[in-house]
């Protein structure tokens, strides 16, 4: 029977942690969220047409029109720039508008509706805005009426 000493036991510890913290990390890399990319676009579908049915409303209150957003098409897009967590182009040249979110915005299904209705309000907007104007004016409006709250605003 061989004894391990103190020295040995502390070093196979480390050797172990050091083991399950890389298999912890390449799994979360791998998939952050546990969900295949299609169940992820589905729940973004299902968040946004929450979001929409609620905006339109809002939008109405506010303007006193009808919304008519354009047709949006989704992506989980993990090239989206540091700092921002999603993003929306209005529509060009006969193209649908397009909405990118990080994969990392589907870990919180709370979060993930913060977002999309942050998108969704450019998209209402229904322009391009300098960035100085493009959290303003109608877009602040509408997003204090959605409840989005303030640290997401920007």
């Amino acid at each position: 029977m061989t004894c391990l000493k103190n020295k040995d036991i502390y070093h196979y510890m480390v050797n172990l942690v050091k083991k399950i913290i890389k298999e912890t990390l390449s799994m979360e890399v791998k998939k952050p969220h546990l969900k295949e990319k299609k169940e992820d676009l589905e729940v973004i579908r299902d968040v946004k047409n929450g979001v929409e049915k609620k905006l339109k409303k809002v939008y109405f209150d506010i303007t006193g029109e009808e919304l008519d957003l354009p047709k949006i098409d989704i992506k989980i897009d993990d090239d989206i720039v540091d700092g921002k967590i999603a993003g929306f182009n209005h529509p060009k040249k006969g193209k649908n508008g397009l909405m990118g979110i990080k994969s990392k915005a589907l870990d919180d299904k709370e979060y993930l509706k913060w977002v999309i209705t942050h998108e969704l309000i450019h998209a209402s907007v229904g322009k391009d805005l300098p960035k100085s104007k493009e959290h303003t004016g109608l877009f602040k409006k509408i997003a204090d009426k959605m409840g989005l709250p303030k640290e997401y605003q920007d």
